[in-house]
């Protein structure tokens, strides 16, 4: 059997104040659990990052919890038990600092959300998409709702920015960007300006389609924060843990396989 390596061994990459502080924690607390709320968007990329991060960690554990930020935001206003909140955007983190439900010094951008032009025919999509998307010669492009989700927001900007008019009939909007991708998986729009993580995690179990990647010019950038819940049952991990995926390479490589951006340092 591997012998059992000392505790400083799992927090060597921690400046020294993170590692008093973890070191520091009752043992109890290392074979705790995380309560983790996480955007549906990011819902796999979080679980391949839980899995890394134990690689280093093997005690550790996380209940994750996904679905829409919106939903999330508004049951942690209700007193939801999470200890931490990944967004898919940087005003609802905000937010819940402002409204005293999120620690001020815990929130930091953990990805860029990279927007692209996808179809699931392999043929459809030429090197340059703003050609397929300026000839409008398409049945539906499907975007998320612009109002309410940061995706639709940079899907919008970018036909606004290249003064693309779509025809009546031709954008469909999904409440959510889960529905908008939907579109377009169930042949209900042709094509569709979703995330590149969700493209990239769908071809990994299916025929790959085409796709085309506006450059970061072409549109507002989608900052995903998380923050740390005045309510958390465990602090201590939840920082230990932020703190990995925000330096550690791994973790930057487990967000950069998935379609993510690095904020810059």
């Amino acid at each position: 059997m591997p012998t059992s390596r000392p505790l400083r061994h799992y927090f060597r990459w921690l400046p020294q104040s993170l590692l008093v502080l973890a070191l520091l924690m009752p043992l109890p607390l290392l074979g705790a659990e995380l309560r983790i709320a996480v955007a549906a968007n990011f819902t796999e990329t979080l679980k391949r990052l839980v899995s890394g991060y134990r690689q280093q960690q093997p005690d550790f554990r996380a209940s994750i919890s996904s679905g829409s930020s919106g939903k999330h935001y508004a049951q942690i206003r209700q007193g939801a038990p999470f200890d931490l909140f990944f967004s898919a955007d940087d005003q609802r983190p905000a937010d819940l600092v402002a409204s005293g439900h999120g620690q001020e010094e815990s929130l930091f951008t953990y990805a860029l959300g990279v927007l692209m032009l996808w179809s699931l025919d392999p043929q459809r999509l030429p090197e340059d998409g703003l050609e397929v998307l300026r000839a409008g010669d398409f049945r539906r492009l499907a975007i998320a709702n612009p109002r309410v989700a940061p995706y639709g927001t940079a899907a919008m900007a970018l036909l606004e920015r290249e003064e693309i008019s779509l025809s009546r009939g031709q954008l469909v909007t999904g409440q959510s960007l889960g529905q908008a991708f939907n579109f377009v998986v169930s042949g209900n729009a042709e094509l569709g300006l979703v995330a590149a993580s969700q493209v990239i995690a769908y071809e990994r179990q299916h025929p790959a389609g085409s796709r085309w990647t506006p450059t970061a010019e072409h549109y507002p950038e989608v900052r995903q924060q998380v923050v740390l819940l005045k309510n958390a049952r465990h602090p201590e991990l939840a920082t230990v843990f932020l703190h990995w995926i925000r330096h550690d390479e791994q973790a930057h490589q487990i967000l950069q396989e998935d379609g993510y951006a690095l904020p810059a340092p």
